[in-house]
């Protein structure tokens, strides 16, 4: 009992300080982790054990993807895509509008949010400050763009990573049901926004002449590495669609592609390594190291437990672990939630026919409730401050729940309807 109020007193401190921003949240994670070693809470957190509550195919696909990433940023090519979505608009800024979400969501699914926005921002910015438009009018939902995008493949947002590496969950099989509601949402909240932003209709197109007159292929710097890149990212995309078939971990293929990216661009690892998001990777591992000690004292057992003997409808343990861990993350966030929730998640599988659609209410739960809040995934709190930084303004909280909230609602009511329907069929 002792070492459960221990782990319990641990696990709500280290929410706490990342919650209310008390620290870096990798610093925290990674410490209160070692912490909880360090007290013998548990005797499987010992390095001889490691292997048994890191997940380290989570590790591995992010770690191979930010090289991957990391490196093909250094081609121009995201920029490229930037500049030649504006001129193909012909200075139409709705046009900009639609093709920038659709091009942020699709880049989403394969690459890293983040990164996505960060690459995309930039001309985003430009064209903001060239129309003299408020900056939250394009960004806002490119952010919401990206979240949801990644929210349809394994690989787009490191929830999904966590969560497809826990179930066993193959890419094909993820994308094919998470890319439906996915989409559903994508273009319902396009249309909103552009129904809400009627104004982006009369802006004069001679504002973004310097833009239309850019040449897309003057942005890219490095065209061999660039086509040597492209070959690899296919081949690593492909690789995680059949690597069942291959039987290979799928961070096994990341990491080959990553390793073979190092050796195409003939880049030291220092070169590449801040490209790296070292701060995720701690994350993870503090998270793990907590988690696994709920697990060792029983904690994660009694919540089991509570949720299914108080309520054993399949439907609502479905919408319970949806919208309880949609509403979590928006506050908490995604990836802290999806590592709380898998545990509790893994507990009631075969509890109910079909019940692995609990996975699925899980990743959709955690990505689309990272909408709600400036706190609920990395790529919002990245943009609000590009934001800040850029236009001089400050973006309060209450602002961005506002719009947050009623796309991470939107999405969690489309993902209520499908998953009646999967669980039906």
């Amino acid at each position: 009992m002792i070492l459960k109020i221990i782990t319990l007193l641990i696990f709500f401190f280290t929410y706490y300080l990342i919650i209310f921003g008390k620290g870096n949240k990798a610093v925290i994670a990674f410490s209160m982790g070692l912490l909880i070693s360090l007290l013998k809470v548990s005797e499987n957190l010992k390095v001889e054990n490691v292997g048994d509550f890191i997940d380290f195919n989570t590790l591995g696909i992010l770690f191979g993807m930010m090289i991957i990433v990391g490196i093909l940023k250094t081609t121009g090519l995201f920029q490229a895509i930037a500049i030649y979505i504006v001129r193909k608009s012909k200075g139409n800024v709705i046009s900009i509008f639609i093709f920038t979400l659709l091009a942020v969501a699709i880049l989403s699914s394969v690459l890293d949010n983040v990164t996505t926005l960060i690459l995309f921002s930039p001309v985003i910015i430009y064209i903001c400050q060239e129309i003299e438009i408020k900056p939250e009018i394009f960004l806002f939902p490119m952010i919401f763009a990206a979240n949801i995008g990644g929210t349809a493949t394994m690989i787009g947002d490191p929830p999904n990573i966590l969560i497809g590496s826990a179930s066993g969950s193959s890419f094909l099989e993820f994308l094919m049901i998470m890319s439906i509601p996915a989409l559903a949402t994508l273009l319902i909240s396009i249309f909103y926004f552009v129904s809400k932003h009627k104004e982006l209709k009369e802006v004069e197109k001679k504002k973004l002449e310097t833009l239309l007159k850019a040449d897309p292929k003057k942005a890219i710097v490095d065209y061999n590495l660039l086509k040597k890149g492209l070959i690899v990212f296919t081949l690593v995309i492909l690789g995680f669609f059949i690597h069942e078939y291959l039987d290979y971990e799928a961070a096994l293929i990341a990491l080959t592609g990553g390793a073979i990216m190092l050796l195409l661009s003939k880049k030291d690892f220092d070169e590449i390594s801040h490209e790296i998001e070292w701060d995720t990777l701690f994350f993870f591992v503090g998270l793990f190291a907590i988690v696994k000690a709920l697990e060792d004292v029983h904690v994660i057992e009694d919540v089991t437990n509570l949720i299914y003997n108080f309520i054993s409808h399949p439907y609502v343990l479905l919408l319970i672990v949806l919208w309880g861990s949609g509403i979590l993350a928006a506050f908490m966030g995604a990836v802290p939630v999806a590592t709380i929730f898998i545990p509790i998640v893994r507990g009631l599988i075969g509890t109910f026919p079909n019940s692995d659609l609990l996975w699925w209410a899980l990743a959709l739960g955690a990505s689309f409730g990272g909408n709600g809040t400036i706190s609920g995934a990395a790529s919002n709190m990245v943009i609000v401050g590009m934001i800040e930084s850029n236009f001089n303004r400050k973006v309060g909280f209450t602002d961005f729940m506002k719009l947050g909230m009623k796309i991470a609602v939107l999405g969690l009511l489309i993902s209520s309807l499908y998953l009646y329907i999967l669980l039906e069929i």
